[in-house]
Protein backbone atom coordinates (compact mmCIF):
# COMPACT_ATOMS: atom_id res chain seq x y z
CA UNK A 1 0.00 0.00 0.00
CA UNK A 2 1.37 3.41 -0.96
CA UNK A 3 2.17 5.86 1.79
CA UNK A 4 -0.21 8.83 1.80
CA UNK A 5 -0.06 12.28 3.36
CA UNK A 6 -2.82 14.70 4.15
CA UNK A 7 -2.26 18.24 2.93
CA UNK A 8 -4.21 21.45 3.11
CA UNK A 9 -3.89 24.04 0.38
CA UNK A 10 -5.12 27.56 -0.21
CA UNK A 11 -4.62 29.86 -3.18
CA UNK A 12 -3.13 33.26 -2.39
CA UNK A 13 -5.47 35.75 -4.06
CA UNK A 14 -2.70 38.35 -4.45
CA UNK A 15 -0.05 36.19 -6.15
CA UNK A 16 -2.09 33.22 -7.41
CA UNK A 17 0.38 30.78 -5.83
CA UNK A 18 -0.70 27.92 -3.57
CA UNK A 19 0.27 27.77 0.10
CA UNK A 20 0.44 24.04 0.85
CA UNK A 21 0.74 22.59 4.37
CA UNK A 22 1.55 18.97 5.20
CA UNK A 23 -0.77 18.00 8.04
CA UNK A 24 0.82 15.88 10.76
CA UNK A 25 -1.47 14.87 13.60
CA UNK A 26 1.54 13.83 15.71
CA UNK A 27 2.06 17.54 16.39
CA UNK A 28 -0.92 19.35 17.93
CA UNK A 29 -1.77 22.85 16.68
CA UNK A 30 -0.18 24.49 19.75
CA UNK A 31 3.03 22.44 19.45
CA UNK A 32 6.41 24.18 19.34
CA UNK A 33 7.23 22.13 16.23
CA UNK A 34 6.42 23.65 12.86
CA UNK A 35 4.61 21.88 10.08
CA UNK A 36 6.09 21.77 6.59
CA UNK A 37 4.54 24.59 4.62
CA UNK A 38 5.56 25.52 1.08
CA UNK A 39 4.59 27.98 -1.63
CA UNK A 40 3.93 26.30 -4.98
CA UNK A 41 3.42 27.89 -8.38
CA UNK A 42 0.06 26.99 -9.99
CA UNK A 43 1.67 25.15 -12.93
CA UNK A 44 3.71 22.91 -10.64
CA UNK A 45 0.72 22.37 -8.34
CA UNK A 46 -1.59 21.17 -11.11
CA UNK A 47 1.19 19.12 -12.75
CA UNK A 48 1.75 17.19 -9.50
CA UNK A 49 -1.99 16.94 -8.73
CA UNK A 50 -3.83 16.69 -12.07
CA UNK A 51 -7.11 15.52 -10.50
CA UNK A 52 -7.62 18.84 -8.67
CA UNK A 53 -10.21 21.16 -10.20
CA UNK A 54 -8.44 24.28 -11.47
CA UNK A 55 -11.20 26.47 -9.98
CA UNK A 56 -10.51 25.08 -6.48
CA UNK A 57 -9.31 27.75 -4.04
CA UNK A 58 -8.78 25.71 -0.86
CA UNK A 59 -9.23 22.13 0.35
CA UNK A 60 -7.77 19.27 2.39
CA UNK A 61 -6.79 16.17 0.40
CA UNK A 62 -4.68 13.00 0.62
CA UNK A 63 -1.72 12.60 -1.72
CA UNK A 64 0.91 9.93 -2.28
CA UNK A 65 4.55 10.26 -1.23
CA UNK A 66 5.58 10.74 -4.88
CA UNK A 67 3.11 13.59 -5.31
CA UNK A 68 4.35 15.19 -2.08
CA UNK A 69 7.92 14.93 -3.37
CA UNK A 70 6.92 16.48 -6.71
CA UNK A 71 5.33 19.41 -4.86
CA UNK A 72 8.55 20.01 -2.94
CA UNK A 73 7.95 18.46 0.49
CA UNK A 74 10.76 16.66 2.26
CA UNK A 75 9.48 13.09 2.43
CA UNK A 76 10.94 9.63 2.27
CA UNK A 77 10.05 8.14 -1.11
CA UNK A 78 10.21 4.38 -1.50
CA UNK A 79 11.94 3.50 -4.76
CA UNK A 80 12.19 0.11 -6.37
CA UNK A 81 15.70 -0.79 -7.38
CA UNK A 82 16.13 -3.49 -9.99
CA UNK A 83 19.27 -5.58 -9.92
CA UNK A 84 21.15 -5.78 -13.20
CA UNK A 85 23.41 -8.64 -14.24
CA UNK A 86 26.93 -7.64 -15.07
CA UNK A 87 28.34 -9.54 -18.02
CA UNK A 88 32.06 -10.13 -17.58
Amino acid sequence: MAQTFEIGYARDCRTGNFIVTKIDYAFPANSKYRRQQICVLPGAFFRALPSIDRRSVANVIEITANQAHELGFIVRVETEVAAHEVCA
